[in-house]
């Protein structure tokens, strides 16, 4: 994705929270090439920007950019975007999985103030434990979102690369450390994309 001659379409990681996933997610695969030398790391994510065409907002125009505009030869993508995208247009399109990637997991919870004032918690706090429970992770599964339950993400083995190494955000000093050093104004991103 670095080769002067590849476009890449992807998300803005000012702008997106999905895309932030996705820089995390080059970063963690060139710390592991460049053996944690930063400013190899930096010069990586550097020239993989410096070939992005499409800047989008987010991961639909991100993937609307990519399979139905045609726009790119690579689109770094959620996982079930690039799932659906083959399921689509199986002919077109093959899923290059990295070797290192990012478990990107969106956060769930209840929010007190609110489930307090509409008297919604049990109903709240239901539809959270049934997002756990082995039915809806299978639904997941159904729909190219990786499975959290191990085992039941095993019976998805034809579909996901269970040998991808996947890091955390807790590998990046979590969420808070991560926007601070990365996509606060003046973080590296700015720095590199600035260049």
């Amino acid at each position: 994705m670095i080769k002067e001659d590849v476009g890449v379409i992807t998300l803005n990681p000012k702008t997106s929270g999905g895309a932030r996933w996705n820089y995390l997610a080059a970063w963690a695969y060139a710390d592991k090439k460049f053996d944690g030398d930063e400013d190899k790391i930096k010069d990586f994510i550097k020239k993989l920007y410096a070939n992005v065409l499409v800047l989008d907002s987010g991961a639909r125009g991100a993937t609307t950019s990519f399979v139905e505009n045609g726009q790119g030869d690579v689109l770094i993508a959620w996982e079930n975007e690039a799932y659906l995208s083959v399921k689509d247009y199986p002919d077109d399109y093959e899923i290059v999985t990295p070797s290192i990637s990012i478990l990107a997991q969106p956060s769930v919870a209840i929010v007190d103030s609110v489930v307090d004032k509409k008297g919604t918690r049990e109903t709240a706090t239901e539809y959270l434990n049934y997002l756990y429970s082995n039915e809806a992770q299978r639904i997941a599964g159904d729909n190219y979102y990786r499975p959290s339950n191990e085992d039941i993400l095993k019976e998805y083995a034809d579909t996901f690369d269970l040998n991808v190494n996947l890091v955390t955000i807790d590998d990046f000093g979590g969420w808070t450390k991560a926007q601070e050093t990365h996509f606060a104004d003046g973080g590296v991103f700015d720095q590199i994309y600035e260049e």
